[in-house]
Formats: C-alpha cells, structure tokens, sequence
C-alpha cells in the first residue's frame, strides 16, 4: 500500500501487519487506508522512515492516520544529507557486486531513480567509491561496487567527528534557578577545566537585532558537543536536542 512492491499480510487482531522486502515490516491500524491519497509521490518518506525505524532502532512502526500525515509533511532531507546516508550504506556492502539501488534508496531517503543515480554517479566522480554505473533510456540502471577509495573512507571518517576542531560545548537546560547556578557555575567550571568554550544562548547574550533561534542554530552548528538537560521539559531544549 506504501511503495506497491509485492508484500505478505497477516493481522494480530488490532492492527494489520505487513512484512516488505523494501519498506520492512510495519503495522496499520486496521480501519486505515493510504489509498485514498490522491498524490502519493511523498510516500518514499513512509517508506524510508519505517526501514529506518526496523534498521535502526529495531522498533515495528504502527502506522496511524496522525502519525502517516505526519511523516508525509517531514521536511526534506538535504541532498548532502541523502549523499551521506548512501555513502554509509555502500561502505557497509562487501566484496564487489550488482548493487540493490532499491535497498540503497530507501535506506538514504532518496525519492527515484533518478536521484539515486545523480548521487551514486557524484560518488564515483569525487573517486569516494571504485564501481560504474549506466543509465537506461527507461530511467533505470545498472550499478556496480567494488570498494571504498581512501578519499571515501576519509570522508566518512570525518562526517564521523562533526567539529572535530571545535572547542565549544553548547549547554541546554532550564533556565530557572538552582539549575542556573548549577550549570553556570559548576558545569561551566568544569568544561574551561578541559580547555573547552561553554556556550549558552539565551536572551541576555544575544544582541537585540538578533533572532535568539538564528542565534542558537549557529551556536549548535559550530559546537562539537551539545549537552542537554530535560529538567523541567523546558521545549526550546528539546528543540536545541534534536537539532543537533
């Protein structure tokens, strides 16, 4: 019903179960359909969001009218992003081979195969993968990987350690009192202790020409460690948290 590959169905009595060789398994709400999605050409998210899900977090996804919106509307993934998630997934592929594009493609969020064959041919132009690819007149391919190039395993060492150059730690908390004094005082202590900056952001230490929320994601992108305190359910911490 997501991605309209061949699928085997079975039911626990609540919801409906569905093992794909593409999307893995999840399961519907029985009373819900997809059909009637007029546009579906978003479905590819669904799709990559429950493999991601089986993949990663070992979690089988119950899909609801709520949630299934929810994911549709999910911003999309940068193509840099969509890069990285295929140059991951390559460097876990052994020994030389036809590759799955289909495997490769849902697990980097990637929409076609058009898209899929722009990112897998860029890898092969910045010599990060030894392989080869051709493009057919109907869209599809055929693509083959052989290994990672140094210039490869590099790359995916240094996406491995975001700022490895920075000195700063951004700090996330609730900002009423004693927490404050906590971490103002001793935590702040502690991190100049080790030679790092600690960052916080909020209204007292932003110009008043500033947004304070441009502020923090500037402050977040150029920190090599965020440490986050939930404390009181603070929201603009759990903001600050999944950002980075």
């Amino acid at each position: 019903k997501i991605c309209e590959r061949e699928a085997s169905q079975d039911h626990d009595g609540y919801n409906e179960i569905v093992k794909c060789g593409y999307c893995s398994t999840y399961k519907f709400a029985m009373s819900y359909e997809p059909d009637t999605y007029q546009d579906k050409s978003n479905f590819y998210k669904v799709s990559s969001w429950i493999r991601e899900q089986n993949d990663l977090f070992n979690n089988i996804p119950l899909l609801t009218n709520e949630n299934f919106d929810e994911i549709l509307t999910l911003k999309n993934k940068k193509v840099k992003e969509k890069f990285d998630l295929l140059m991951f997934s390559l460097s876990n592929l052994k020994g030389k081979r036809l590759v799955n594009n289909d495997d490769l493609k849902v697990k980097s969020w990637i929409k076609d195969d058009t898209e899929f064959f722009i990112l897998f041919q860029k890898s092969l132009d910045l010599n990060f993968i030894k392989g080869s690819c051709s493009r057919a007149i109907n869209g599809g391919g055929t693509f083959s990987f052989t290994e990672l190039t140094f210039d490869g395993i590099q790359y995916l060492e240094e996406l491995e350690e975001p700022n490895k150059n920075s000195k700063k730690i951004f700090v996330a908390f609730n900002f009423d009192e004693p927490l404050t004094s906590i971490f103002n005082t001793n935590l702040k202590e502690a991190i100049e202790y080790v030679g790092f900056e600690y960052v916080v952001v909020n209204q007292d230490n932003v110009e008043h020409n500033k947004s304070i929320n441009d502020e923090i994601i500037v402050k977040l992108k150029t920190s090599r460690i965020v440490i986050a305190d939930f404390t009181n359910h603070r929201n603009s911490v759990y903001f600050e948290a999944g950002f980075a």
